[in-house]
């Protein structure tokens, strides 16, 4: 089979009408006031954001950032802008009092390391020394951690903070009659770059999950996000020295073209002809190994 031209090329404008027409379609069954979105000032959030708000308007919407004690101030800086751009309202909530009380903290012991500089190296010297991360192995391990290890302890220390922003979320709409909106996307979703349950899974309407992470880029240049938000990393900002989640997946361009190889079963033989065996195999590993993460709680039902 011959590789497409472009496989993952999209019709921007038509593309954010479906998108406008599933918020608007979701928002008018469930009969709600507001639609609630956590703003990172991220890309992903920040293209949501003004997706709902050119399908609702803005005074429809209600912003939450959800800072902790270890958020970068620059995401903060970029919620703020897009909010203030977008003429949202926008709330911010600090969650470190929740996080310590449910002792998350003490997971690590990042405490001892003064800084965000120091801690940042107490995190990449223990993947250093407790897994390796060469081409994004620390997704594959972070899947398969045994209990009490390093790395279960830090996927709990992370994954709290999502799940915590997604309690916040869901008692802010349910107090507003609000429909919570999402912002994950399907590179996210198929390699199990998100936290099951947190904020970037729970929701009503997911409008980016069918759109591979690097065509979120295209949607958001035609929508002339800030320049700031469009040209930052990817950062997951939940874990001191994880600063890039597309490293972590090598980069997603690459990924997200093997994903749509995967998708589409094409032979394996022809999708080498195109990329590494290894690199498929390892995305082939994250696909598998995240497989309950998008499941239903397996039941008799």
């Amino acid at each position: 089979m011959d590789w497409p031209e472009n496989p993952l090329r999209i019709d921007p404008a038509q593309t954010l009408c479906g998108i406008s027409d599933l918020i608007q379609n979701k928002f008018n069954h469930l009969n709600r006031r507001v639609a609630v979105i956590g703003l990172s000032g991220g890309l992903d959030s920040s293209l949501t954001t003004s997706l709902v708000v050119k399908s609702l308007g803005a005074d429809r919407v209600k912003l939450y950032y959800l800072p902790e004690r270890n958020s970068k101030p620059i995401h903060r800086k970029h919620a703020v802008l897009h909010a203030n751009q977008l003429g949202a309202d926008l709330k911010i909530i600090n969650i470190t009092p929740i996080l310590r009380a449910m002792r998350i903290y003490s997971l690590l012991p990042l405490n001892f390391f003064p800084g965000r500089k120091l801690k940042a190296l107490a995190v990449n010297y223990g993947r250093e020394r407790f897994l390796k991360h060469s081409q994004g192995e620390f997704l594959s391990i972070r899947l398969n951690g045994s209990g009490g290890s390093w790395v279960s302890r830090g996927n709990a220390y992370a994954c709290a903070k999502h799940r915590v922003r997604s309690v916040i979320l869901y008692r802010e709409a349910e107090r507003l009659n609000g429909m919570v909106i999402g912002a994950a996307n399907k590179t996210e979703w198929l390699t199990g770059t998100f936290t099951q349950w947190g904020c970037d899974h729970n929701a009503d309407v997911m409008p980016l999950l069918h759109l591979y992470r690097s065509q979120l880029e295209v949607l958001a240049d035609h929508l002339n996000l800030p320049e700031e938000i469009r040209n930052k990393k990817a950062d997951p900002d939940i874990l001191p020295g994880l600063n890039n989640k597309g490293e972590l997946l090598g980069s997603f361009e690459k990924a997200d073209q093997i994903l749509w190889g995967l998708e589409n079963l094409i032979d394996l033989p022809d999708l080498e002809k195109w990329f590494g065996a290894e690199e498929i195999r390892y995305i082939q590993t994250l696909v598998r190994n995240s497989v309950q993460y998008r499941e239903t709680p397996y039941s008799l039902l």
